[in-house]
């Protein structure tokens, strides 16, 4: 009894213990809650803004006064004493002294006498220059954007370091000569001027002629030469006035700011993405002046693109390609002929040869070559042996517009645009704009948001149906710096890679000011939050690029392409899946080939060096291979690869389009052979699990780098057998099962991704590691047969096209 007792008393103590700290756990939490519902509500903060920029108020008191510069020099000297023997700074020294000499061998008299001039020994002294006196000369401040658009500050210079440089050069009869330039003193007063005016760059360079004294040593032959010595110093005094004492100086980036290499967008590489991007639109600056206001339209889609202008008889957009040449073949051939929807004349390109990797498409209209505007067919061969390896055309693409769903007769208006939805028939309020839409941006509207306008059910020259999303800004007032602070919501789909941006000025006629087309693929992978960037705007129209009207034309690092305009956006991108990278291209992006037939190559000898169109390497022994058909020509080693891969294009006045019954099989290759490694992807497989069938085939040649190209190849001749319809439904059935695997399959990568990253032990992180990595070799098998099925399609919608009667 005793015994229960105590039990009894030692659990009631304990359960008494254990009530009283649950009971002050609930007491704290219960007024703790109440603290936290008594604390004011905030809103949400993390929404971009573009706040204007300051200037403290206490650096422009007094700020025209001459100043010593005794920190600063601290500074610049202690640079100089750790960067001046480092491998960094002595290339970037004799990159710009290589440059400097290679102008003088080939743009001067003085380098006839020589062969080659050489950079041979390079000292750059012992001390930094210094800077004796500092004073802001010209200071401007924009009233309205708070900016400083313009700083100049006059720099009194004194350098007695020592720099020296001694040049080998090779003279003309085989002769040779040496010389040795040293610097014992620099003296003079030096403008330093940084501007935003056209865009943001940096100047240096001399009011007056500086002091300048010289040692040169000169050799020829191993003899000394002193009677040129006195000349050289001579010409380097002259030099040295010509390119930088003022009004003469030179437009410099580096090591402040950084010249945009965006306009590029051929190269960007195909990433499956899916998810949402927002885009603030913060600011816009620097566009050409106007007199109305200002607004941007911004679209996501397959292709780049400048604009897309509409009128009552037909849709184009715009678009900037880069053609590689193949010799003095462009590979795309053009006719004139009189398109009505433009009521004119127009060059319009007949055909395209298969080995053309640029987006061109029969029925293209050809606007401008190299910046050129086409007036003959005459002008456009001259333009194409005059430009470089790769030639820049503007053309313009016909869209066609398929009706929306069913709704009412609303009429919208979207910048100046006005239309009836779902209906073709004008009234008078349409009749009376006809004449201002020619040159508006294209919005045919059938959903809307309160602010944003959408485009959907648009249709690119195929028959292939896409969604296009383009969302317009609220109009600004025209200023320097335009604030918009708008956010723009899109959704990205697999077959989308461009985000097109262009900013216009509204007004009677809608005028474009710039445009720019950015890869999504780099813009939402680095999207992670808010990322802020500036990009420059691309003029609206090609040849303005070559213009040289602008003052600053003449001077040396002028770029024409930065005058503009920029934007400033912050981009954020939440993925639904993880991004696929591959080259898959969309349906909708590959042009159609109907003129196709094997290459017949004979081997011809040629005048020149030229270019193989498989490879795109020189052929150097100018011996080779060239087709009969499409005059490509080919390196030997290449013909059994480009046999294989591509096909001929034989161009003629008159084109014959020749299709081939299901029994004409004798010229495709077998279905079941995959070029020289013998792959089968089995996708025709009766069992219904094509799918795994061809991806466990497709794992036991992980490291194989042609099955990309294999898989397009001969996608072409997947379910070949079957009628176009049939097969097109048989494809998109295969290619369904492969999305559902691909996307089951990311699930897994993610999840093993957490694992690898969340594990505390060597051997689960290894195991997650192994996991990680037979799962990307499964996604890039899923990749190749995707692949496989897009060519597929494309084949029998091909076919399928030719089919159908005109």
């Amino acid at each position: 009894m005793f015994t229960i007792g105590l039990l009894t008393a030692v659990f009631l103590i304990v359960l008494s213990l254990l009530s009283g700290m649950v009971l002050t756990l609930l007491i704290q939490w219960y007024f703790f809650n109440r603290y936290l519902m008594k604390l004011p509500m905030v809103t949400k903060t993390d929404e971009p803004t573009a706040e204007l920029f300051e200037i403290p108020k206490s650096l422009l008191d007094g700020c025209f006064k001459p100043e010593p510069a005794k920190a600063l020099n601290s500074v610049l000297q202690f640079l100089f004493q750790e960067c001046r023997n480092s491998n960094r700074v002595r290339r970037w020294f004799r990159a710009r002294l290589s440059l400097e000499l290679e102008e003088l061998l080939t743009r001067t008299t003085t380098g006839k006498l020589f062969e080659a001039i050489a950079l041979r020994e390079l000292n750059l002294g012992t001390q930094f220059p210094n800077i004796d006196c500092i004073e802001i000369k010209h200071l401007n401040v924009n009233p309205t954007s708070g900016l400083i658009d313009d700083l100049e500050l006059c720099l009194l210079l004194e350098y007695s370091g020592g720099f020296q440089l001694t040049i080998d050069a090779n003279m003309r009869l085989n002769k040779t000569a040496r010389v040795s330039v040293k610097v014992n003193e620099l003296k003079g007063q030096g403008c330093l001027k940084f501007t935003r005016h056209p865009y943001t760059h940096w100047s240096f360079s001399f009011y007056s002629d500086p002091q300048l004294q010289l040692t040169v040593e000169s050799q020829f032959q191993g003899r000394a030469l002193t009677q040129i010595n006195s000349i050289i110093a001579s010409q380097i005094r002259k030099a040295l006035k010509r390119k930088h004492t003022l009004p003469n100086y030179k437009l410099r980036y580096k090591p402040f700011f950084n010249k945009s290499e965006e306009g590029g967008v051929d190269d960007s590489p195909v990433v499956m993405l899916s998810g949402g991007l927002d885009v603030a639109v913060l600011q816009v600056s620097r566009v050409s002046e106007t007199t109305g206001p200002v607004y941007c339209s911004l679209a996501v889609d397959s292709m780049a693109w400048v604009e897309m202008v509409h009128s009552e008889t037909g849709s184009y957009l715009t678009v900037d390609v880069s053609v590689l040449k193949q010799g003095n073949s462009l590979g795309v051939h053009f006719k004139q002929e009189f398109v009505a929807d433009k009521y004119q004349v127009c060059f319009v390109v007949e055909s395209v040869a298969p080995y053309v990797v640029a987006e061109v498409r029969p029925g293209d209209i050809l606007v401008a070559i190299d910046g050129k505007k086409v007036t003959s067919l005459t002008q456009i061969s001259k333009c194409t042996k005059q430009a470089g390896d790769r030639v820049p055309l503007r053309l313009e693409r016909r869209l066609k517009i398929l009706p929306g769903p069913p709704s009412d007769d609303k009429l919208l208006e979207i910048s100046g645009l006005r239309h009836r939805r779902g209906s073709g028939d004008k009234t008078d309020s349409d009749s009376s704009n006809s004449t201002s839409l020619s040159d508006s941006p294209a919005k045919k509207t059938v959903q809307e948001t309160p602010e944003h306008k959408v485009i959907h059910r648009l249709s690119f020259g195929a028959e292939v149906e896409q969604q296009l999303q383009v969302l317009t800004t609220r109009e600004q007032p025209y200023s320097q710096v335009i604030t918009f602070n708008e956010t723009l919501k899109f959704n990205i789909l697999p077959e989308h890679r461009f985000l097109n941006l262009s900013v216009w000025s509204k007004g009677e006629k809608n005028t474009l000011l710039g445009h720019i087309s950015l890869p999504l693929a780099l813009l939402c992978v680095s999207s992670m939050g808010h990322h802020i960037d500036t990009h420059f705007l691309l003029p609206p129209l090609p040849h303005l690029i070559n213009s040289s009207n602008h003052p600053l034309s003449s001077h040396n690092g002028f770029e024409p392409c930065l005058c503009y305009g920029d934007v400033l956006l912050s981009t954020c991108f939440t993925a639904s899946q993880i991004p696929v990278i591959a080259p898959i291209p969309t349906t909708s992006l590959a042009p159609p080939s109907p003129l196709c037939s094997v290459h017949d190559f004979e081997r011809t000898h040629f005048v020149k060096a030229t270019q193989c169109g498989f490879c795109f390497k020189k052929i150097w022994l100018k011996d080779a291979f060239q087709c009969r058909g499409c005059a490509m020509t080919c390196h030997k080693k290449c013909v059994s690869k480009c046999l294989a891969v591509s096909s001929c294009s034989r161009h003629t006045s008159q084109p014959e389009i020749v299709t081939t019954t299901v029994e004409d099989t004798d010229s495709k290759p077998e279905q079941t052979s995959l070029g020289e490694g013998g792959m089968l992807f089995s996708l025709d497989s009766e069992e219904g699990d094509e799918v795994s069938v061809a991806l466990k085939q497709l794992l036991s040649r992980p490291q194989d780098e042609e099955l990309m190209d294999q898989a397009k190849a001969t996608g072409r001749q997947l379910f070949a057998d079957l009628a176009p319809e049939a097969r097109k439904q048989r494809i998109d059935a295969v290619m369904a099962k492969l999305k559902s695997a691909m996307d089951e399959e990311s699930e897994t990568h993610m999840r093993l991704s957490r694992e690898e990253q969340a594990s505390t032990s060597s051997e689960a992180r290894a195991r997650a590691a192994f996991l990680l990595g037979k799962s990307e070799e499964k996604l890039h098998a899923l990749t190749v047969l995707m692949l496989h099925c897009c060519a597929g399609l494309q084949d029998s919608h091909d076919t399928l096209t030719i089919s159908l009667p005109n």
